[in-house]
């Protein structure tokens, strides 16, 4: 291994030991909440002991998508997804509940107002979770997280269906939040923002579908679509968040917000370059975005910017039915790399983070809540690491 491949794998294993660490924060209180929450959603409906079999079908199947069941919906430990955008969430409650502003709240104050949080947390969640669902379907995803998805499991009807109850349980789940002493214009602002949010949401999954087979999409419709499709929920919840950490700092929420939105897309850039060329960073399949043809940054980059000749040939290459060869694996790469879009994904990696770096310097300048600030750097220092 060539010292430059060796330090960006450490350097990669150790953004992702902090990350692990950060997400680790909340991770068994947003586990049993959000257990409890999908439980007492159950106990909520009309009770008939006709169907109540039939009924622990689709809740199991809900619990089963989120990591409590197995495929033949018995109990099994819990496996969660890295629950990123609650995390954020509650970090960002906790960064602006301890702005010295509010008459230097102390940690206790600050973890009152996380407790407050956990609807909300909950609610970018089960928002992100039922747009998954859906996504399998659409994608015609067999596996997530290596397991069979719930369409594959269970046929595509009942998949929708389920679906669409995870995303009624996260609208549920804020009207919880009057109860914990969000006030009630809050609350009402949230729903707002969580509404307009999903809406942006299935903007950039139409964008992303629409985009299937196009060899004419920019550089510029590609950040705007990952702007929607995964970059809203990262915004929504860390204004979501700081709404309720300090109901009456609009600007502290415009500016993690803010945040959030170009951590997100510098996410996704993160993922657009680890997907061809993770096998010199984390020791992964090399190319596998090529080998499935994907629309990713830097192959939009390449069509903008490779010569005609270079053009043609991928455009051919992507265009083909069947399976990409070796030799064809090389082509893209090689071209790929006379194109310089590579170094174009990485540039605007570095710009997102940057941004995101600024944005969370000036939300964090007069806050007590220093381990929150801290760990939201972490999350940002995981994406900037992938930079590679």
């Amino acid at each position: 291994m060539s010292t430059g491949r060796a330090a960006a794998t450490s350097a990669s294993a150790s953004a992702s030991g902090n990350l692990d660490a950060v997400l680790g924060r909340y991770r068994a209180l947003l586990g049993e909440a959000l257990l409890q929450a999908i439980r007492d959603a159950r106990k909520s409906t009309p009770s008939a002991a006709v169907s109540a079999d039939i009924l622990d079908e689709f809740y199991g199947q809900i619990e089963y998508h989120h990591g409590w069941r197995a495929s033949d919906l018995q109990p099994t430990p819990w496996h969660p997804g890295k629950l990123i955008r609650p995390t954020l969430l509650l970090l960002a409650c906790e960064v602006a509940a301890g702005q010295s502003g509010k008459r230097g709240q102390s940690d206790g104050e600050q973890q009152e107002a996380i407790q407050r949080a956990i609807p909300a947390a909950l609610a970018v969640e089960l928002v992100h979770n039922f747009s998954l669902v859906h996504d399998d379907i659409e994608d015609g995803d067999e596996e997530r997280h290596h397991q069979p998805t719930l369409w594959k499991l269970w046929g595509v009807p009942l998949a929708i269906n389920t679906g669409d109850g995870i995303f009624a349980l996260a609208r549920l789940q804020l009207s919880h939040l009057r109860a914990r002493g969000v006030p009630a214009e809050t609350v009402i602002e949230l729903s707002a923002r969580l509404d307009a949010t999903c809406i942006e949401l299935c903007e950039g999954q139409h964008l992303d579908m629409r985009f299937e087979g196009r060899q004419d999409v920019t550089v510029a419709m590609y950040l705007d679509m990952i702007g929607r499709k995964t970059a809203a929920l990262m915004d929504c919840a860390t204004r979501m968040g700081s709404l309720i950490g300090a109901p009456e700092n609009q600007t502290l929420s415009d500016q993690l917000g803010a945040f959030g939105r170009a951590l997100g897309i510098g996410f996704q850039l993160r993922d657009d370059m680890l997907g061809i060329w993770s096998a010199q960073a984390l020791g992964k399949t090399e190319a596998g975005d090529l080998r499935h043809k994907k629309m990713s940054l830097p192959v939009i980059s390449a069509l903008e910017d490779a010569t005609p000749a270079d053009r043609r040939a991928l455009a051919r290459i992507y265009g083909q039915r069947g399976p990409v060869s070796e030799a064809q694996i090389a082509t893209l790469l090689e071209i790929l790399e006379r194109s310089g879009a590579r170094e174009r994904t990485r540039t605007m990696l570095r710009e997102q983070c940057d941004q995101a770096r600024a944005l969370l310097d000036s939300a964090c300048a007069n806050t007590s809540a220093n381990d929150a600030c801290a760990a939201l750097g972490a999350i940002l220092d995981f994406v900037a690491a992938e930079g590679i």
